[in-house]
């Protein structure tokens, strides 16, 4: 039982992540796999064996191993079998209507019809756009 004050709040952390993360296995990353990391993003590895390698091996090993460990938490998912990301409290649900995105002190943004209004050519209340490709007519 951690240590409290008269109001039961802990006088220290009650957890870590470095703790959290000790229960889990430590990854191995090969020298070979971190040199084709940098190979594949366009990027210079440092001298194999050097101390910046080592150190650059061990921070992504710790990384790895947190990717890891939060992939082990099992989400709730929807229909779609995709884990919804978003956080919203369960009472207040999600605004979708276009007049969200603006606060009090903003002034609306224009919308649907409006914005047409701006484009360059129009047809039948749609945008036209150039295409370089030849449309085969059917």
């Amino acid at each position: 039982m951690p240590d409290t004050d008269d109001l039961a709040m802990p006088h220290g952390p009650t957890w870590s992540v470095q703790e959290l993360l000790a229960s889990y296995p430590a990854p191995t990353l090969e020298p070979s796999t971190l040199v084709r990391l940098h190979k594949l993003s366009a990027l210079h590895a440092p001298e194999e064996g050097s101390s910046e390698f080592e150190t650059l091996r061990k921070d992504l090993a710790e990384m790895v191993r947190m990717v890891e460990a939060v992939k082990t938490v099992d989400l709730p998912k929807e229909a779609t079998g995709i884990p919804d990301a978003r956080i919203w409290p369960e009472s207040l649900g999600m605004d979708t209507r276009a007049s969200s995105s603006t606060g009090p002190d903003l002034p609306p943004e224009p919308s649907g019809q409006q914005l047409m209004q701006n484009a360059e050519r129009t047809a039948d209340g749609f945008y036209m756009v150039e295409s370089d490709r030849k449309r085969s007519r059917s």
